[in-house]
C-alpha cells in the first residue's frame, strides 16, 4: 500500500505534466488536492481539531447563542435566530426542530437575569474561548506558530461574536422580505420562471454558507490570505456542506430502525455527528484555501520543509540582502514572495527563516510581505545574521552534555566565523558600487 501511494505521488508531479495543455493538466490538478486532503484526512490531525471544536460547541452554544440574541433583540431581529438554527439543523430531519426549541429555551433562562457576576464571566470565557479555538484550529492549517495579538484579538472576536450574526440575521431578513413581495409571488407563480425561483430560493442559504466561509478563511487566520484562495476554500467547503446535508438527511431517514436502539439519546448522538462533519468541513475548505494559496505545501503535506544548514543560513544572508536594499532604495518590490521567484525557490522555505530574523528583531515582515529591516542596517553584522540561523530551535529537551574536544572545535569556528568577513555589517555589504 505505502508503495503504491509513493508511484501515485511521484506520477501526480511529475515534471511531464508541466508541459502538457492546460486541459490536460486540469485532471491531474484536482486528483493532487484529492490526494493531499485524503493524505491528510488519513494523518488524523484535522480530524483531532475537528473533534476538539465539537466538544467545544457543547460548551459554548448557549452563550454564543445567548449574545447573538441579545444584539438582535436589540435591534428587533432576534425572530431570525429561529430560522437560522432550523437551516443549520435541517438535516436532523424532524427531531433537529426539537433540538432547535430546547437550545432556544435554554437561551431565554439565559436571558433572564439568571446569571450573577461570575457565572456571566464564566459565560463570556466560554464564548469567546470557542472562537479562540477556532482560530488556534485556523492557524494550525495554515502552518502558523502564534496567535494574534490582544487587541487584534479583541477586535476581531468582536467581529464574530456581534457582527456576524447581525449580517447574518439581515440577510434572512431582506430574503423574508423579497419573497413577500407582490413581484416576487408573481414571478414565483410563473409558469416559465417559477422553477428559476425555487430553484435561486435553494441556492441563496448555500451561496450565504460560502460567503461565510470565505469571511472566516480571509480574516480567522493569523496570516495574510489572498481573497482569491478564501473564495476557493469557501466555495469548495460550502458546496461540500450543502452535498453532506443531503446525504446526512437520507441517512437519518433510512437509519430509523437502527437509531431505536439509542431511545433518547439518538438526537444528541446525531446532532454530535452533524458538529463533527460540519467542523471537519470547514478545516478542509480552510486547507484547500492553504493549499490554492501555498502550492508547494500540497506536495509535502503537514511536514515543515527541511534543508541543510548551509542553505539556511544563504536563505537568511538573502533575506537582509533585499530588506536593506530595499530599504536603501526605498522600493516596495523587496517582497518574500518576490525574492522567492528571483532565486527560484518555494516561499515556504523562506518563511520560516524569515520568522526566525523577526524574532531575533534583526528584521520586519508587513502585512503586504514586504522585508524591512527591524535595526540600523549600521548595527546589524554578517556574524549577527548567521548566528540567528545557527543558535535556531533544535527541539532537543535539555542540552546535551559535548566533549570538550568537540566543543574546542567548534569554539574556534566561530571565532573565526567573528573576526572574519562576517564582522562586516550589512550597510557595508549592502553598499552600491
Amino acid at each position: 500500500m505505502v508503495g503504491m501511494t509513493q508511484r501515485l505521488h511521484e506520477w501526480l508531479w511529475d515534471k511531464r505534466h508541466a508541459t502538457r495543455p492546460w486541459w490536460a493538466r486540469f485532471p491531474v490538478v484536482v486528483l493532487r488536492y484529492l490526494f493531499g486532503l485524503s493524505r491528510d484526512l488519513i494523518g488524523g490531525q484535522l480530524s483531532l481539531h475537528a473533534m476538539g471544536l465539537v466538544y467545544s460547541t457543547l460548551l459554548a452554544t448557549v452563550p454564543l447563542i445567548a449574545f447573538s440574541f441579545s444584539v438582535l433583540r436589540g435591534l428587533n431581529l432576534h425572530l431570525e435566530l429561529a430560522p437560522l438554527l432550523n437551516e443549520f439543523l435541517a438535516p436532523l430531519g424532524p427531531q433537529g426542530q426539537n433540538l432547535t426549541d430546547n437550545v432556544l429555551g435554554m437561551v431565554d433562562n439565559v436571558r433572564g437575569s439568571v446569571l450573577g457576576g461570575l457565572s456571566l464571566a464564566l459565560f463570556l470565557y466560554t464564548a469567546i474561548s470557542m472562537v479562540q479555538k477556532v482560530e488556534a484550529s485556523f492557524n494550525f492549517v495554515w502552518h502558523v506558530g502564534s496567535a494574534r495579538s490582544l487587541s487584534r484579538r479583541i477586535v476581531d472576536y468582536a467581529a464574530v461574536l456581534l457582527v456576524a450574526p447581525l449580517v447574518m440575521a439581515l440577510a434572512f431578513t431582506a430574503l423574508a422580505s423579497l419573497r413577500n413581495t407582490a413581484v416576487a409571488q408573481v414571478v414565483a407563480e410563473s409558469a416559465v420562471f417559477g422553477s428559476v425561483t425555487v430553484g435561486v430560493g435553494k441556492a441563496l442559504p448555500i451561496l450565504m454558507v460560502i460567503s461565510l466561509f470565505t469571511a472566516l478563511y480571509k480574516w480567522l487566520p493569523n496570516a495574510r490570505v489572498e481573497w482569491r484562495a478564501a473564495l476557493i476554500g469557501g466555495a469548495t467547503a460550502g458546496s461540500l456542506w450543502a452535498l453532506c446535508g443531503v446525504f446526512f438527511a437520507e441517512f437519518v431517514a433510512t437509519s430509523t430502525r437502527t437509531l431505536v436502539i439509542y431511545a433518547g439519546f439518538a438526537i444528541a448522538i446525531l446532532a454530535l455527528i452533524w458538529l463533527y462533519v460540519n467542523w471537519l468541513v470547514l478545516l478542509l475548505g480552510a486547507r484547500i484555501a492553504f493549499y490554492f494559496q501555498n502550492r508547494a505545501y500540497l506536495k509535502i503535506g503537514e511536514d515543515e520543509p527541511s534543508m541543510p544548514n548551509a542553505t539556511r543560513e544563504q536563505i537568511a544572508l538573502e533575506l537582509m540582502r533585499a530588506a536593506a536594499i530595499g530599504f536603501r532604495g526605498n522600493r516596495d518590490d523587496m517582497t518574500l514572495r518576490q525574492l522567492a521567484d528571483r532565486i527560484g525557490i518555494a516561499g515556504i522555505y523562506l518563511q520560516g527563516i524569515a520568522n526566525e530574523l523577526e524574532t531575533a528583531g534583526l528584521l520586519i515582515v508587513t502585512a503586504k510581505d514586504r522585508l524591512i529591516p527591524a535595526r540600523d542596517i549600521h548595527e546589524v553584522t554578517l556574524a549577527d545574521i548567521i548566528n540567528v540561523v545557527r543558535s535556531g530551535k533544535t527541539g532537543l529537551v535539555s542540552l546535551p552534555t559535548w566533549s570538550d574536544e568537540s566543543e574546542a572545535v567548534l569554539n574556534q569556528i566561530d571565532s573565526q566565523i567573528r573576526s572574519g568577513i562576517a564582522q562586516q555589517t550589512l550597510a557595508e555589504w549592502t553598499a552600491p558600487p
